[in-house]
């Protein structure tokens, strides 16, 4: 069958786990300005993103943004950035899903923007056994929604974009996935949705 689909690539934060960044932060501080100054001035920093990129390390970060934080905030900063592990939280219908897409013998891939953390925090996530393929951006030094992201990870596994199908919790990476020739569906948290535009695709589940 023309353009059938092979390949199921997943994103990992809010889609093969449960990402809690509210209350994750609210581990590490005890009022509101302290979670302001986290939430905006770590989690929405730019060096999170270069952090994401693989342009700098975790000790150039947590320096960086050190230098515009509260003093008493600095120790908050790098124990939140080395135990990050623990925002991601098991999705037990999600992982159903996975297990059961591999047992009907599709491909499965992971697509998702993160930095070099991943590889010590990975071995927690159980879906992660069940990929076939694991693409971060880190290690490419390119972001999702960037087209070159997408060409390169169709080139790195060699595979045909029309093939594949790409579930993401963020709009415009599945718009720019589609751009890209590759089909795929936002997923807002509810797996049985998520069935349905897969069986749409022509998806067996």
């Amino acid at each position: 069958m023309d353009n059938e689909i092979k390949n199921i690539v997943f994103d990992m934060g809010n889609v093969l786990t449960v990402f809690q960044q509210r209350e994750y932060i609210y581990r590490y501080v005890h009022n509101e300005e302290d979670f302001n100054w986290i939430k905006n001035h770590l989690c929405g920093s730019v060096e999170w993103l270069w952090m994401d990129r693989g342009t700098v390390t975790d000790d150039e970060a947590i320096a960086s943004i050190c230098e515009r934080m509260p003093e008493h905030l600095h120790g908050t900063v790098e124990r939140f950035i080395r135990e990050f592990r623990m925002v991601h939280l098991p999705n037990p219908p999600m992982e159903q899903l996975v297990e059961e897409l591999s047992q009907k013998g599709y491909e499965l891939y992971l697509m998702s923007n993160t930095s070099h953390r991943f590889r010590t925090f990975c071995k927690y996530i159980k879906s992660i056994a069940y990929m076939k393929g694991i693409w971060i951006s880190c290690e490419h030094r390119l972001l999702k929604p960037e087209p070159a992201a997408y060409q390169n990870f169709f080139q790195t596994f060699s595979l045909k974009p029309e093939e594949c199908f790409f579930i993401d919790d963020t709009p415009a990476n599945i718009e720019a996935a589609g751009n890209q020739g590759m089909r795929g569906c936002v997923y807002y948290g509810d797996v049985e949705e998520l069935r349905h535009f897969l069986r749409k695709a022509g998806v067996r589940v």
